[in-house]
């Protein structure tokens, strides 16, 4: 068997030649040659018309850093049992440099290093105007580690996050709140690749520096300076999760549980169905001193 590259044919256009290659498979069988025909192509000119079928393959030959983008904190809509505490978030982190560039080559570490922003609104919906009742704006300058190489065998995953975050509710005057905290955040992670089955354990250190002295001094005293975040759960399945936190003015919790629903709607809709309970001091800045105590139902995109 013997193997030959066949210059079919040559045609020229108005600039140009416009050369097919086809891949011609030759069989020799006592001495006569059977051609099986083309078996593959090659070097044929894309029309524009096929190349670009999406404006995604257009917009993103302008964003050569959209790679770095990537899902941070959880991504939710839902609505409370009672609709004047509706609640939805976004998050995402943007990683600083380049992991392939001189600077991060030499000291590796750098690549840890990310900007993060997370916006939480609390909304209104029973009033007729629907307004926006608080929100809270909470850019990051924050590290990650690798995977610690000295973690014992049986742990998949042991990394260390460390950031500064600014937290504000953007308004002014008697409403105005904002503080600042450094903190330190180990992530113990638990997983399973055969089941698919995770667990990460992830307490958090906090600093408050530069709190607000005139509308929330007392702050600390309602959020602590210790929060422990629990999440358990199938990597394609059912996740819960729980947020504790410890204050001289009393605990908080949120408990999260959200589900895949793709299978259930032929597979046309990527979203998990959402369920929150919340008993906390301090969910949002403006009332901070108040007891928060809902249940909300809705969807998230990234949990």
């Amino acid at each position: 068997m013997s193997y030959h590259s066949l210059f079919s044919k040559l045609s020229t256009g108005s600039d140009m030649i416009i050369v097919r290659l086809a891949c011609v498979l030759t069989l020799s069988v006592s001495g006569v040659l059977l051609f099986a025909g083309d078996f593959c192509r090659a070097n044929e000119p894309v029309s524009p018309v096929e190349q670009y079928q999406n404006f995604d393959d257009l917009f993103t030959l302008y964003q050569p850093y959209l790679g770095n983008i990537s899902a941070y904190e959880p991504i939710y809509f839902l609505v409370g049992t009672n609709p004047e505490k509706s609640k939805f978030q976004f998050s995402f982190r943007y990683r600083l440099f380049n992991p392939e560039g001189p600077l991060v080559i030499d000291h590796p570490w750098v690549k840890g290093v990310n900007f993060g922003y997370t916006q939480t609104s609390f909304w209104d919906l029973k009033s007729n105007s629907a307004p926006f009742e608080d929100t809270s704006y909470k850019p990051e300058l924050f590290h990650v580690t690798t995977n610690l190489s000295q973690r014992p065998s049986w742990l998949q995953g042991l990394f260390l996050q460390s950031g500064v975050r600014h937290e504000s509710n953007g308004r002014d005057e008697v409403d105005s709140r904002s503080t600042n905290i450094l903190y330190l955040k180990p992530l113990v992670i638990f997983y399973n690749s055969s089941s698919k089955l995770g667990l990460m354990i992830a307490p958090k250190l906090l600093v408050y520096i530069n709190n607000s002295s005139e509308n929330n001094d007392d702050l600390p005293d309602y959020r602590g300076y210790f929060e422990l975040e629990a999440k358990v759960g199938k990597a394609d399945g059912l996740v819960a999760s729980t947020a504790l936190r410890w204050a001289s003015e009393g605990g908080s919790v949120q408990v999260d549980l959200n589900y895949p629903v793709h299978q259930y709607l032929s597979d046309n809709l990527s979203v998990y169905l959402h369920i929150q309970y919340v008993n906390a001091l301090a969910e949002s800045l403006l009332n901070y001193q108040e007891r928060t105590d809902a249940f909300r139902l809705g969807l998230s995109f990234v949990r």
